[in-house]
């Protein structure tokens, strides 16, 4: 046997994973919740912030509100990242903030 047929011997036997059990889901719908209910924290203490402070982290009041209203499972982390992130892209190239 050369070295080639059993790497491939391996990756396929690491590939192959058990089905989760009912705990391994229940704990992961409830990671699931507890970090949806920690992120609609912090964006509610987003939302007292005032405008100068937002605009430091290269947001505005409609993106928090937008967020605000989205689903409640929704990433807002990540939404509020990605506006922010265009944002200033924008502001470098065209040399001011929205």
């Amino acid at each position: 046997m050369r070295m080639i047929d059993r790497r491939l011997e391996i990756d396929i036997l690491a590939t192959r994973r058990p089905a989760p059990s009912l705990f391994a889901r229940v704990r992961g719908v409830t990671n699931k919740f507890v970090r949806a209910w920690q992120n609609r924290r912090v964006i509610n203490r987003l939302n007292e912030l005032d405008d100068h402070q937002l605009y430091d982290m290269g947001l505005c009041r409609s993106d928090v509100q937008d967020v605000r209203s989205a689903s409640f499972f929704t990433d807002a982390g990540l939404h509020l990242t990605i506006v922010a992130r265009e944002r200033a892209r924008r502001h470098l190239r065209s040399g001011r903030m929205d």
